[in-house]
């Protein structure tokens, strides 16, 4: 059975869990900064000094974490992996041709 909300509560539900995920955004956001600055640090500290190319940019830390955030949804289920690529790939206004490896 599914909950009847009245057009108030619906409201106030997409409010809260909306500030929710823009409290989560600006989180996610201070950790990916602070990685990469503790990551260069520890570089820097063992001698390795950066000057074109930074490993732990915040690209590749928002990649990395997007990659673990999929495979947590999908849980292995390739055909619903593919599903999310597409939609995010519609999403984005870009085709891309999307077959699931049954062989892994």
């Amino acid at each position: 059975m599914e909950p009847n909300f009245t057009p108030e509560q619906i409201e106030m539900i997409n409010r809260i869990v909306f500030e929710q995920i823009e409290i989560m955004h600006e989180k996610v956001a201070e950790i990916i900064a602070d990685t990469e600055t503790v990551a260069h640090q520890r570089l820097k500290d063992n001698g390795i000094t950066m000057t074109d190319f930074y490993p732990a940019n915040k690209n590749f830390l928002m990649m990395a974490l997007v990659q673990d955030l999929i495979d947590k949804v999908h849980g292995g289920d390739k055909d619903l992996a593919k599903t999310m690529i597409t939609m995010e790939a519609k999403r984005l206004n870009i085709s891309v041709n999307v077959e699931a490896d049954k062989s892994r």
